[in-house]
């Protein structure tokens, strides 16, 4: 499974799509860490069975270019955090389907919550109107010509930042955070 693939959070067979997604991390990180340690013996990566001449060119440059391996760690941990969040989806959907959030449908389109990429994204059945553009700007929504849609990080502030947005409003008229799972309040000590 591709990592740039929506998966989405009413998607009846997402636990496994997310279980594929993590599968696919682990082999990159295997795929890695067996380069890494190529390198370490052989001070060079050509001659590795697992790569062609021109990708050992590549990551041998990486190496005079101030990183210690051709992968470094900062590689390992990001898919190592991207496999802890994919799993705390996973568990949301098996044990508490109504804590994940949720996306909607509004008038020209649809509010996807893309739970392999961590996204909230908007798709558009036509381009939107300068002064549609210019707000979903300002609310921090970007441009993914890969997704083909407009995008914004997965987190509460995502459901407010579309709040403020009119015309991506819920076809029922509610507002996005209004159909989102609440929060539970953490018991705060006493001062």
């Amino acid at each position: 499974m591709s990592y740039n693939t929506i998966i989405k959070s009413n998607d009846p067979d997402a636990v496994q799509k997310l279980t594929e997604n993590i599968e696919s991390i682990e082999g990159r990180n295997t795929y890695m860490q067996t380069i890494n340690d190529y390198f370490n013996v052989h001070g060079t990566t050509k001659g590795c069975d697992i790569i062609d001449l021109d990708t050992a060119y590549k990551l041998d440059s990486r190496v005079t270019s101030g990183h210690e391996t051709p992968y470094p760690g900062k590689f390992f941990s990001d898919n190592f955090a991207n496999i802890r969040r994919l799993n705390g989806n996973i568990e949301r959907l098996k044990n508490n389907p109504d804590s994940v959030f949720k996306g909607w449908q509004f008038r020209g389109g649809e509010a996807v919550v893309n739970l392999a990429n961590n996204r909230l994204q908007l798709f558009f059945d036509d381009k939107p109107k300068q002064e549609d553009l210019s707000a979903l700007k300002q609310n921090g929504f970007k441009w993914a010509p890969s997704f083909k849609a407009w995008q914004r990080k997965l987190d509460p502030k995502a459901f407010a930042a579309a709040d403020k947005i009119g015309f991506i409003k819920p076809t029922d008229g509610r507002n996005p955070s209004d159909i989102q799972p609440k929060t539970p309040k953490r018991d705060a000590p006493e001062r």
